[in-house]
């Protein structure tokens, strides 16, 4: 059966029949081609196996031996009496043997990209001899779990959770779990940076996703909200006070007409037109503050955020150039800079985004109960026809 091998392998395994042409002289003494002789490869081990040190497999010379090492970097392992792997293990996982070449003092392999949660530290080597172990360390990289990609997805749809290394952490094999109460969720479409959850029909608002997890044998768990309504500072909009200056097209409205997929069961700011360059537009949020958010003290407002849903069609996506700012309570404004200057396009579907809040409350966030009100400011930079959606403005901690 003809062997497949990715990129990286291949660069490898070229330096690898390099490596091995050399060994037919530095693992045997054999230069005389006749019948008599063997490859390398295949020499009768003499006893068992040992293991002498390890090196990066670009370390062709042997010079600096190595005591830990990557998931998924090629490694090169001396000792004696190495040929006839019948199997290499780091941390209890097992090598792809496809991609393993030894002869008597020398195995070319490659440390496996899959979890352990038995953190050992150690190689295991088997031959038909025997089996040894040898100190080495396999750090593992740490995994991220950041937020969802929209807090409001409805209950009995898949939510978008990123971060990174959902690959390594084996969530779709039970190594590592998301649970909703003590119920544990499926997921499926695991890549490095994102993994989709199934949420279950009839999830009330205001749940917790509890993400579990192992790195290095030290037990981790993370939280995330899903649909925290509590926290909201316009509802539904009913009892909030908008005052609109300037050439503003701006309605409150529903999820009706943006697409099924798109929907958040909730109102929503959706602001059109076509605007000139630099007009000086404001839109004012007043009512009395929530009582859900807790105390937000002045001297603690670094360690708040102010979140809510953006929605944009595909065509018109929001950028530095949009002239978005937010302030509470007439004092500064913080000018939005979408995603660092490269622009967001959410392609008609919801996504939460958090903006700092202390930048734009700096003359304090009012205690529950009291009057206060948000000015949304959008000034663009230049000519500008606008189709963007805001919805769910809530304070959170970060």
């Amino acid at each position: 059966m003809m062997k497949h091998y990715n990129s990286s392998i291949l660069q490898y395994l070229n330096s690898f029949f390099v490596a091995a042409a050399l060994l037919l002289v530095s693992c045997n003494d054999i230069v005389d081609y006749d019948e008599g002789y063997i490859p390398a490869e295949l020499m009768a081990n003499s006893g068992a196996p040992l293991i002498s040190a390890v090196y990066d497999a670009a370390d062709t010379e042997l010079t600096t031996p190595i005591t830990e090492g990557n998931v998924g970097q090629m490694v090169i392992i001396t000792g004696e009496n190495l040929n006839h792997l019948q199997s290499v293990k780091f941390n209890t996982v097992s090598c792809d043997m496809l991609n393993v070449y030894s002869c008597l003092t020398r195995a070319y392999v490659q440390i496996p990209s899959t979890l352990s949660m038995e953190q050992q530290n150690k190689i295991e080597l088997t031959t038909d001899q025997g089996t040894a172990t040898f100190d080495f360390r396999v750090p593992f990289p740490p995994l991220t779990v950041t937020a969802l990609a929209c807090e409001f997805q409805n209950a009995g749809d898949s939510v978008t959770v990123v971060g990174s290394n959902f690959n390594l952490y084996g969530f779709d094999s039970g190594l590592s779990t998301v649970m909703l109460g003590t119920q544990t969720l499926g997921v499926g479409s695991i890549t490095a940076t994102s993994m989709k959850v199934a949420i279950p029909e009839g999830t009330p608002d205001n749940s917790q996703l509890t993400f579990t997890w192992q790195t290095d044998g030290t037990p981790y768990s993370q939280t995330l909200p899903f649909r925290p309504t509590d926290y909201l500072l316009f509802s539904d909009f009913s009892g909030v006070s908008i005052n609109i200056d300037g050439q503003v097209q701006m309605a409150v409205e529903s999820d009706e007409g943006i697409g099924a997929q798109a929907w958040l069961n909730q109102k929503n700011l959706h602001f059109t037109g076509t605007y000139g360059a630099w007009a000086w537009n404001t839109v004012d949020l007043s009512c009395n503050m929530v009582d859900a958010v807790g105390t937000v003290e002045n001297d603690a407002l670094d360690d708040y955020v102010l979140k809510m849903e953006v929605l944009t069609p595909t065509n018109f996506p929001l950028t530095d150039q949009t002239g978005l700012q937010f302030c509470f309570n007439w004092g500064d404004s913080y000018a939005w800079n979408p995603a660092n200057g490269l622009g967001i396009n959410t392609r008609g579907q919801w996504q939460t985004v958090s903006l700092p809040l202390a930048p734009m409350a700096t003359k304090g966030i009012a205690a529950p109960g009291k009057w206060q009100t948000l000015r949304i400011v959008f000034q663009p930079h230049s000519n500008y026809e606008a189709d963007f959606r805001l919805a769910n403005m809530r304070i959170v901690k970060k």
